[in-house]
């Protein structure tokens, strides 16, 4: 049975544990939120007209690295680790006391149950987290290097003065732009990750192929991230991309009614391929970082058992 210390002690787990691993993926993820602003339209402004600054993971790295240093590679930190604590902590503290409450951690798994679950906790985090996400998104995409400019660039200087300039200019609201496809990509996301990891990592131990440790947990996080990735990447774009543009005078968003009108302008000026722009590097991101967040969520609530705090 669960108690209120130990339902407490895994929504914190799981928020620590994304904390970890996302400090260490950063950069990739400023790759990847790059490359999803990279030829927005067809580069309409023709701005970036005729140059791709972004080829690839690697080569994104490099020149971010190159002309803006360390402090380019880690943009949206604080954003990043608000996000991921509060989002994850919701995601994985929902979905495992959902689980106790419904009695599917103990017997067979019910991959059924265990869907349903994750779209509540996946809702729950878009709810919680987005404002977190809308700010990283706006500050990973600003450069100080005019060639490597992608997407509209905002002029926040840190967390709280984006969190200012947003609520003084858009209000509450302009937190939530792009909700509309936030909210499927959190449940997508969290469908594919949470069931996967858990039907792969229940089929290697009853299996016998791998004992249940960090062996088990690092492939069950690879498999897990390759799925998520793919099943959440068009939401993710276009939920980027409506976060990250202009606003008029009076905080009405200069580019997208909604996530139909971003999804068809996106497919009639760069394709359907135009919607999975940076999977490679949500991939590269996601993979190492659900990775590092289950090793790092299995050791801490073995912790926490240890020291009495949960079952």
């Amino acid at each position: 049975y669960s108690t209120p210390k130990s339902n407490m002690a895994e929504f914190l787990n799981g928020g620590f544990a994304a904390a970890c691993a996302i400090c260490i993926v950063n950069p990739i993820d400023v790759v990847k939120s790059r490359m999803q602003m990279q030829g927005e339209l067809g580069a309409a402004a023709g701005k970036e007209a005729g140059k791709k600054a972004y080829t690839g993971v690697v080569q994104g790295l490099m020149a971010i690295g190159g002309k803006e240093g360390i402090k380019g590679l880690y943009r949206g930190l604080s954003a990043a680790v608000g996000f991921q604590m509060v989002g994850n902590s919701c995601r994985f503290g929902v979905y495992y006391f959902g689980k106790k409450v419904v009695g599917a951690d103990k017997g067979a798994i019910n991959n059924q149950t265990n869907a349903l679950l994750a779209v509540g906790a996946g809702a729950t985090a878009a709810v919680t987290a987005m404002p977190f996400f809308t700010i990283k998104t706006q500050l990973q995409v600003q450069t100080s290097a005019t060639e490597s400019v992608v997407g509209h660039q905002h002029q926040h200087r840190g967390l709280v003065n984006a969190a200012t300039t947003i609520l003084k200019t858009e209000g509450v609201l302009g937190f939530y732009k792009g909700f509309s496809a936030f909210l499927p990509r959190c449940m997508m996301l969290v469908i594919a990750q949470m069931t996967t990891y858990d039907f792969v990592k229940d089929k290697l131990v009853k299996n016998e192929l791998m004992s249940n440790g960090m062996g088990c947990h690092t492939v069950s996080s690879a498999i897990a991230a390759g799925a998520a990735a793919v099943a959440m990447q068009p939401f993710d774009l276009v939920g980027s991309r409506m976060m990250n543009q202009a606003v008029s005078t009076d905080g009405k968003p200069l580019m997208y009614n909604g996530t139909l009108d971003c999804m068809k302008k996106t497919v009639a000026a760069e394709g359907v391929v135009g919607l999975y722009k940076g999977l490679s590097a949500n991939y590269l991101r996601m993979a190492p970082q659900y990775i590092l967040t289950f090793v790092f969520y299995e050791k801490f609530m073995k912790f926490s058992r240890e020291v009495g705090i949960t079952r």
